[in-house]
């Protein structure tokens, strides 16, 4: 199975994946530049629930044309009291790939 977020607006975080959603099997995260001639900056985090964030990616920059593939350490709690994965694009736009078992 797999999940698909398209993210065009800045500086609001985007959850992709809801605590509680019991995604807990992901393998790995796709994250794809939509724009045509913007470099993307990216934050991407899980969040607890008392709203404390741990970054996988912080003010991350993705060239036009380029894809960044996390595969490693990408699996978290995510029943009602883990977490939740959220995305937060600073600049331009991108689609988000999430692969799961």
């Amino acid at each position: 199975m797999a999940l698909y977020t398209n993210i065009t607006s800045n500086n609001v975080p985007t959850v992709l994946v809801t605590r509680g959603d019991n995604v807990n099997n992901i393998t790995s995260i796709l994250i794809t530049n939509s724009h045509d001639s913007t470099a993307v900056d990216i934050d991407l985090y899980i969040q607890d629930t008392s709203n404390n964030t741990f970054h996988l990616l912080k003010n991350t920059l993705i060239p036009v044309g380029v894809s960044l593939a996390l595969t490693d350490n990408v699996k978290f709690n995510n029943n009602s009291t883990g977490y939740s994965l959220i995305a937060n694009v600073i600049a331009g736009s991108v689609d988000v790939h999430i692969k799961q078992n």
